[in-house]
């Protein structure tokens, strides 16, 4: 029973499911902050660039179809490797895009980070793996 949380208590870090409590809605938090970041700046964006409405169009298609396919490589990886992992490496693999953006000068470049920026809010369906490979008894 003591890897199971007994109590709890939201503001201590001291058991370990309140620390993988804090981390993972982190986690998904900066998933999540970092898929929805250019919405809101998309006017400014498309001024900025130069961009149609065809090309922002396919910026967010991009970013939609990338969740899907990012959706279907998650799951086995999980299964091969387990979700601790997988998760780490794909937040840190996920971080170059979201800084790419930033540094990206046109329609082609925000492109390819949008493509990389849109398989980062799959990123959540990690845990859910984690979860359902722990109630199955399942361990990696």
């Amino acid at each position: 029973m003591a890897d199971k949380a007994a109590r709890i208590d939201l503001f201590s870090l001291r058991t370990a499911p309140m620390r993988a409590f804090h981390l993972t809605w982190m986690a998904f938090f900066v998933c999540f902050f970092a898929w929805f970041a250019c919405a809101p700046l998309m006017p400014l964006i498309k001024r900025e660039f130069g961009l149609s409405i065809d090309q922002v169009a396919n910026i967010n298609i991009a970013a939609v179809a990338a969740t899907i396919l990012v959706r279907l490589i998650i799951g086995p990886m999980c299964d091969r490797y387990g979700p601790r992992k997988v998760y780490t490496g794909l937040l840190l693999l996920g971080a170059f895009p979201v800084f790419s953006a930033a540094l990206s000068g046109g329609y082609e470049s925000f492109l390819l980070c949008r493509l990389g920026i849109g398989g980062k809010l799959r990123y959540y369906a990690v845990p859910h793996v984690g979860d359902v490979r722990a109630e199955r008894g399942w361990h990696g």
